[in-house]
């Protein structure tokens, strides 16, 4: 064959002190292709032999300039020579050649020792010919791709060829690992860094999705991993380790692996597979349109009112609900619908009403409104309304609205929203093969951004205005300034009032013959009410999700500001400000920007979606239950599973609870109960358990005679009415004979929503927190000393506490000592010094030591 005008033959091999050592055998014509700067090597004597000159592909090796090993020295052109094929074979494959030479003709070329730390780098580019480029097809040349032999004082090592393994069928591949007896040996550089790859394989994000596909959960992954790992350090080849350490720990190595763990699994997992498989089945959510056979057999018409709010399209799909024969509203609030439940009734049509917690059926109607979780979808009927369609997004609720869309049999469905989800339900209806009509509205009346705000100074509130602030807190602090700074009178609605409080509150405000001119309200504003504002003011806009403080949505501010100006009003524009004069910009910018397009909307499964995934899964609770489906459920692209740590933290307090089945434990986790409120959960837990011993549930509370005095009774009786509007809701969603009092309940309910009515009034105090708090003594009053202080007192010489304040500090920061260093202290004698150190105040810091007094050791923890 041809060979170049250089030709040179390289051996690679290491010793025990981790130096590489390169030998090159360098023909006579080496001094064209060694760079002229470079030194000469000592040579190395030995015997002739013969050998084979069929040479794989040029190689050029480059030397780190920078080491003073190679000074002068920048590359050198060597071929690795093959003695797997004799001469007369080139066409041959050639891919197992090695660059072995012991012995050569001393005739023919020179060897030169080149001694290589591991921390140097050599650089080889191979070439077919000596025309081509030398910056093409790089690679390196390291420990990393060598193989220890068994010489004592230089272990040799041979540079394996590895570049046809990327080409290999992974089937056959994976045949050849399974039939290795033993797994070549591996350096601890190799070792290292397979290790470090198959870390990287566990944790790739695409790995553990495509491995979706063939039924490997994620659950499951990580053991799939540990074991494939294990698999492969005992299988695997010279040839497939040296390509996978060239990889590394990357993404090309991932998907290189795949294949193999593929049919690893198949192979070695064949019971969890199918397991997991049967799991998926049962909490596939996919196709949700096909769940109702029924409204598919109908040819639906969609009319999409789509407007801003003040536009007038709630106003018209109501009056085609009321000129219907059989119509059924659905709404976002039980406020909403009883609003619409009394305007139809005096409109002439009789119309019940179907909520959660109350059914007011009106003889001969055939006309209901309803809250969109309590709608239907076994009734037929002409007219159908879902307002607030937007709140298909809504990440916890958003699976009514989605419910309602695709399971109603209606002949017509008018949805009431804002544009956001337009295009989402332009995709359901190509899916259900229903008509959409798209009527696009204006405000009435324009919305208008006052730039002069009330520079923060609540004086500066006028007659009509409405304050929005986001907590209830706010709302209070808001209204006590501005009664007591103002002449004006002010009206509170937030979302913990009941709803018959919060219409009473709006009828106040709507009334121009009585002093209450100004409303201070949260965002409970944004729907729901017809209310005659002016003005909206932003106290902030900023809100806390229960997490961290976030600046308010554009579409909520848009929501709430749109409330300002409503047709019918008395005023001729909506206008809208904020407090402070740093809130303006934020403002202006939310109401500019267009509508966010949604691109998915709520699901979340029925009873016996839940009930048929258990089958899969038995003997864990019913949280774990939900979290293993929202884990191995599938999701069509347009739907995501609506959140549900509300469910799955009623879900734990029940679980105590052994006698209830899956379906109660289902029905009383959806109750309407405010988590934070320990006093509402605790009813909740009463009433689970005289369900679950078939006693009749009964109503174990106390009503007040009077109005609140103060907040705390104020908060006492908003949790009051919330225990019996969760008392009404699961008399609707139990046996009638398991919640006998239901009549009481809707009694003692009025009489509190009255109650609170009257003690808004008068509210003049300052808001307090749900959570308990820790009385205050008097000075001359008896105090019950605390036990902890009691207790180790004797050991607080050096303690000074100058405050009641950092005395509490000092306490929790103790409590967190105590809890956290138990098995500290246990195992030690009990023998301890406690020593407080008080930094400038509020910060503290507490030193524990603990001495063991039979060995003399100390142990100090802050």
């Amino acid at each position: 064959m041809a060979r170049g005008p250089v030709s040179s033959l390289f051996r690679i091999y290491g010793c025990k002190k981790s130096i590489s050592r390169l030998r090159v055998l360098i023909w006579n014509q080496y001094d064209r292709s060694v760079s002229p700067k470079f030194t000469s090597f000592p040579a190395l004597d030995s015997q002739n032999c013969s050998y084979s000159t069929s040479l794989v592909d040029q190689v050029c090796l480059r030397f780190n300039p920078h080491s003073p090993k190679y000074l002068g020295c920048d590359t050198v052109y060597v071929k690795p020579f093959s003695t797997g094929v004799e001469d007369g074979h080139e066409d041959e494959d050639v891919s197992d050649s090695r660059a072995v030479v012991d012995e050569f003709d001393a005739d023919v070329g020179k060897v030169v020792g080149l001694e290589l730390s591991s921390e140097d780098k050599v650089d080889y580019i191979s070439s077919e010919s000596e025309d081509s480029d030398e910056g093409e097809n790089e690679a390196v040349v390291s420990d990393l791709m060598v193989e220890e032999g068994s010489d004592e004082n230089v272990s040799s090592m041979r540079a394996v060829s590895f570049q046809h393994v990327a080409s290999r069928d992974p089937v056959l591949l994976y045949r050849e690992l399974c039939n290795n007896e033993k797994g070549a040996k591996q350096s601890r550089s190799d070792w290292e860094t397979l290790q470090e790859m198959f870390g990287y394989f566990g944790k790739s994000g695409w790995a553990t999705d495509q491995a979706l596909a063939i039924y490997i959960g994620r659950s499951f992954f990580p053991h799939a991993v540990h074991k494939f790992r294990s698999f492969f350090f005992k299988k695997c080849s010279a040839d497939v380790a040296k390509y996978l350490v060239s990889l590394g720990p990357s993404n090309d190595a991932v998907k290189f692996l795949f294949p193999l763990f593929v049919e690893y699994c198949l192979e070695e997992f064949p019971d969890e597979i199918k397991h997991f498989r049967s799991m998926v089945a049962s909490a596939d959510l996919t196709k949700p349109h096909t769940w109702f056979p029924f409204a598919r057999a109908m040819k639906r018409k969609i009319v999409y009112h789509c407007g801003p709010t003040n536009s007038g399209k709630t106003f018209n799909a109501l009056q085609r609900f009321m000129e219907a024969k059989k119509g059924i509203y659905c709404s976002p609030l039980r406020l909403l619908a009883m609003e619409v439940f009394d305007k139809v009734n005096a409109n002439g049509v009789y119309c019940s009403l179907h909520t959660g917690q109350e059914k007011k059926f009106v003889p001969f109607s055939n006309h209901a409104a309803c809250t969109v979780e309590m709608v239907s979808t076994d009734e037929l009927y002409d007219v159908a309304v879902i307002d607030e369609i937007q709140m298909m997004a809504d990440p916890y609720r958003g699976f009514a609205w989605t419910r309602a869309l695709l399971g109603l049999k209606a002949d017509e469905i008018h949805l009431c929203g804002d544009p956001s989800v337009l295009n989402v339900v332009r995709k359901i209806c190509s899916e259900t093969g229903d008509e959409l009509y798209e009527q696009h509205y204006g405000r009435f009346k324009p919305l208008v951004v006052e730039a002069k705000t009330l520079l923060g100074d609540l004086k500066n509130v006028r007659s009509g205005d409405c304050v929005v602030a986001f907590s209830r807190r706010e709302v209070f602090e808001v209204k006590m300034a501005i009664e007591k700074h103002t002449n004006h009178r002010c009206c509170v609605i937030y979302g913990a009032l009941p709803p018959e409080t919060r219409r009473q509150q709006a009828n106040l405000f709507n009334d121009q013959d009585n002093e209450y001119d100004v409303l201070v309200s949260t965002d409970a504003v944004g729907m729901g009410l017809n209310l005659n504002i002016r003005r909206v003011v932003f106290y902030s806009l900023a809100k806390y999700n229960g997490d961290k403080v976030l600046p308010v949505p554009a579409s909520q501010v848009k929501q709430i500001a749109g409330r300002a100006g409503r047709r019918g009003s008395i005023y001729p524009d909506g206008l809208t400000t904020t407090l402070n004069l740093d809130d303006l910009d934020y403002l202006i910018e939310c109401l500019k920007q267009p509508f966010e397009e949604v691109k998915k909307v709520g699901l979340f499964p029925f009873y016996e979606q839940v009930e048929l995934f258990a089958g899969q899964i038995p003997n864990i609770t019913f949280s774990q239950l939900l979290e293993k489906f929202s884990e191995n459920c599938r999701l069509d692209g347009s739907y995501f599973l609506c959140r549900h740590d509300h469910i799955k933290k009623v879900a734990n307090m029940l679980q105590k609870i052994q006698a209830l089945s899956l379906e109660d434990r289902f029905n009383f986790c959806f109750a309407p109960v405010n988590i934070r409120d320990p006093k509402a959960m605790f009813h909740l837990l009463k009433f689970a358990q005289s369900y679950s011993q078939n006693l009749p549930v009964n109503i174990a509370m106390g009503i007040p005679t009077d109005s609140a005095r103060s907040d705390k009774e104020l908060l006492d009786l908003e949790t009051k009415h919330q225990v019996l509007s969760m008392y009404m809701w699961l008399s609707h969603h139990f046996k009638e004979e398991t919640f006998p009092y239901v009549k009481k309940a809707e009694a003692m309910a009025t009489d509190i929503a009255e109650l609170l009515g009257q003690s808004l009034a008068k509210a003049n105090w300052k808001p307090e927190s749900r959570q308990a708090s820790k009385p205050q003594q008097k000075e001359d009053s008896y105090e019950r000393p605390l036990s902890r202080i009691k207790q180790y007192q004797k050991y607080f010489d050096l303690v000074m506490i100058p405050s009641y304040d950092l005395q509490e500090q000092w306490l929790d920061c103790f409590d967190i000592c105590l809890t956290e260093r138990r098995e500290l202290s246990n195992s030690f004698e009990k023998k301890k010094y406690f020593a407080v150190m008080l930094t400038s105040p509020p910060q503290l810091n507490l030193t524990v030591v603990v001495e063991d007094e039979t060995k003399g050791k100390t142990a100090t923890d802050s």
